[in-house]
């Protein structure tokens, strides 16, 4: 699909007929996304799709306000996670493509990354991860869209351990947010938008 027409159509879908998703389906639209850019290549993002009624039962005690309503009616529901382990994810990256990467590229994952990791407090952690999901999250819509389906992004739930001790997730990954998607029959409202003379300055 065109990228302009696919921004134009794709709005938030709050309200789903739950019909399940094909979890081959899921994979695929998780795969796009993952081609997403990520600072250093990083790709600090690690998906949990969310089949069993019974956790996506126990996950609405997390859910705030109506948000519980898109998680009951949705057709797949997938939690995003980022790696709070930013040295061990350099050094797996360098461990699983090293038939991929030059000896520089091995150099970096190996040894310049991790050091640079390790040097980081947690503010600059907190905002690292949070931009490369925020890289993800945008790709993860979008083709979401261009499957097919209607999608919505939510952040009212509590990021907590709890989350991951629901979803069985090692707690080396942060909860960072729900996506929900589906069929429906609504297709959203476009929301409004600055004009360019407020966003963009030419210098």
């Amino acid at each position: 699909m065109d990228f302009v027409k696919i921004n134009k159509e794709r709005h938030a879908v709050k309200t789903f007929d739950g019909k399940k998703i094909p979890t081959v389906d899921v994979k695929q639209i998780i795969s796009a996304a993952s081609l997403a850019p990520s600072a250093h290549n990083i790709q600090p993002w690690h998906f949990v799709i969310i089949e069993s009624q019974q956790k996506r039962q126990a996950l609405l005690s997390e859910v705030k306000g109506k948000n519980g309503q898109q998680v009951k009616e949705a057709g797949a529901v997938i939690a995003i996670f980022s790696d709070t382990n930013l040295s061990e994810r350099s050094s797996e990256i360098a461990r699983i493509g090293a038939a991929e990467l030059d000896s520089e590229q091995l150099q970096r994952f190996n040894s310049r990354y991790p050091q640079m990791f390790e040097s980081m407090d947690e503010l600059m952690e907190a905002s690292y991860l949070s931009l490369n999901i925020g890289f993800v999250t945008m790709n993860l819509m979008y083709a979401i869209k261009n499957r097919g389906y209607e999608g919505n992004v939510i952040l009212g739930f509590d990021r907590t351990a709890r989350v991951n001790e629901i979803l069985e997730v090692d707690k080396r990954y942060r909860p960072e947010l729900l996506v929900v998607l589906g069929t429906s029959e609504s297709k959203g409202e476009a929301s409004y938008r600055l004009p360019q003379q407020n966003i963009i300055e030419i210098r």
